[in-house]
Formats: structure tokens, sequence, C-alpha cells
């Protein structure tokens, strides 16, 4: 099995700090919940042997979203940190790299 199926089972994590930002996005926390595994990973940083930080577009909604989430492969889950509406200034024009 490779490692992108077997990640395909794993449950999603959400803090209170998400379901904060959810609610100021007007969005139904059942919305977002549909949305958790439909975007694309923009950046990854390794936190520790089991642990990836990913950065993650997410289009498949009224305006395009970032997830921040960490990947836990030892416990089998993602851990959602945030979710925003990424800056435009910010961000280049297809929102996947950031402007320096």
């Amino acid at each position: 099995m490779t490692e992108e199926a077997g990640r395909q089972s794993w449950r999603y994590l959400l803090t209170s700090h998400v379901f904060d930002k959810v609610r100021l996005l007007d969005m139904a926390l059942a919305e977002f919940e549909q949305l958790l595994g439909t975007g694309e990973v923009i950046e990854e940083t390794r936190l520790g042997a089991d642990e990836i930080k990913e950065l993650v577009l997410v289009v498949e909604w009224t305006r395009p979203l970032h997830v921040v989430l960490v990947a836990d492969a030892r416990r089998g889950e993602y851990r959602v940190v945030t979710v925003y509406e990424p800056d435009r200034d910010r961000w280049s024009a297809d929102l996947r790299t950031r402007r320096r």
C-alpha cells in the first residue's frame, strides 16, 4: 500500500481555534469537513520523524482557502491547525507561492 493510499483512512482532528476560524469564514462546520482531503499540498515542512506540516490550497469552496495541518504518521491522523483566506498581496496569483 502506498503512503498516500494509507493516509486516506486517517482521521482529522479539529482544534477550537479551527472551529472559530470556520465560523468567521461564515462556513458551516459540516461544509468545512467535506472539503478536508480535497485540496492540493503547496508546502511541506518536516517537523519530526513522523510529522509533516502541510499547507493545503482548497479551491472547491466559494472562495479559495489555505488549510494548515500536521500529518502524524505514528497516530494516523491529521491535526488541523488553522484555516484562512489567503491574502492576495502575500501570495502569487494562483495562491500557491508566497511573494518575497
